[in-house]
């Protein structure tokens, strides 16, 4: 008898949720529907409707940084026979508000902290892509995340 999957109450992280085995309604299917869409989507569902989970799948699949564990991550869905030409070719910026600490304390404060510290995330996973010092000078500017941020855009846009 095939053992039953539980479900991912409380998980919004597609990585955990396949990591740990837990159901998973496969949406990736619609991942060469949104590549065709173009540059501006706008998704919006209820509460509790799987937007975090489908980002993050969105994040999994398309984040160059992830590429050798894709196939273990996406094994068994759809976008594992149907890849696209897109799979793991981006640098991926992932936030999730939900995480921002709202106890004591200013909001927008703690709103710059949570930016800055996802910043500094992304400089160290991609600092190889850069010249060097990149992911320093990312740090060095904390906790201004609208300075992180521009740095960040700027050197992007130098690579390019």
């Amino acid at each position: 008898m095939a053992s039953i999957k539980r479900l991912p109450y409380g998980v919004s992280d597609f990585t955990d949720l396949r990591r740990q085995g837990l159901y998973y309604t496969d949406k990736t299917h619609f991942i060469p529907r949104l590549e065709e869409a173009g540059n501006f989507l706008f998704l919006i569902r209820p509460r509790r409707f799987g937007k975090s989970v489908f980002l993050s799948m969105l994040a999994a699949y398309y984040d160059l940084a992830r590429q050798d564990e894709c196939d273990q991550l996406f094994d068994g869905l759809w976008i594992k026979d149907n890849p696209t030409e897109e799979k793991g070719k981006y640098q991926v910026m992932h936030f999730d508000f939900s995480q921002v600490d709202v106890g004591r304390g200013s909001l927008e404060d703690k709103f710059h902290r949570y930016c800055s510290d996802k910043l500094i995330v992304f400089a160290e996973r991609y600092a190889s892509l850069y010249p060097e010092g990149f992911a320093e000078t990312v740090k060095a500017k904390a906790p201004d995340s609208g300075d992180q941020l521009r740095f960040i855009c700027n050197r992007a846009k130098e690579l390019h």
